[in-house]
């Protein structure tokens, strides 16, 4: 969580909330107030500095994109992050990209992990035994997953869903 007020723009994905509840005993990954999903920029913006022309630039950028069917097929383990990679990754890497040049100022998680982070579900990042937590996930799946929306949240006691930006953009042929 934040202690900044720093907002998330994330894509939930319901279908993988099973595989959060498995490893809850192991991991507080799963963030009150939010489900699963794939995280397209965190931090956004500060929660005060949220307003009409920002849900507005969200609402036209997000509304551009087309549904989207994923698949999950294995948990990935590095250093106690237990995560989920989706399939395919590379229209959720195009939407980050549109996203970061709309706001270049802003870094995935104020790079940490370098100016670019590939689309993932947190399942666990503090895992005694990541890889014993991947073979629990992995017998849930595969997985597949509708993303069809975008979620814009700030943080307080838990998240706290702002907005929700629908894809709308016809599939191309």
């Amino acid at each position: 969580m934040t202690a900044d007020g720093r907002s998330a723009l994330a894509i939930p994905v319901p279908a993988a909330d099973p595989l959060l509840a498995r490893a809850a005993g192991q991991s507080a990954a799963a963030r009150r107030g939010l489900p699963a999903h794939l995280t397209l920029l965190y931090p956004f913006l500060p929660a005060a500095d949220l307003g009409a022309a920002t849900t507005a630039a969200l609402a036209d950028l997000l509304g551009q994109q087309c549904e989207l069917e994923v698949r999950f097929t294995r948990c990935h383990v590095r250093d106690g992050f237990v995560f989920l990679r989706p399939e395919p990754a590379e229209p959720l890497h195009e939407l980050i990209a549109r996203l970061r040049r709309r706001w270049p100022g802003l870094r995935p998680y104020d790079g940490r992990f370098g100016d670019t982070v590939d689309a993932h579900v947190t399942i666990a990042m503090d895992a005694p035994d990541g890889t014993a937590l991947a073979r629990a996930v992995d017998a849930g799946l595969p997985l597949r997953a509708r993303l069809t929306e975008a979620w814009l949240a700030v943080p307080g006691a838990g998240w706290r869903l702002v907005d929700r930006f629908p894809f709308r953009a016809a599939p191309s042929s």
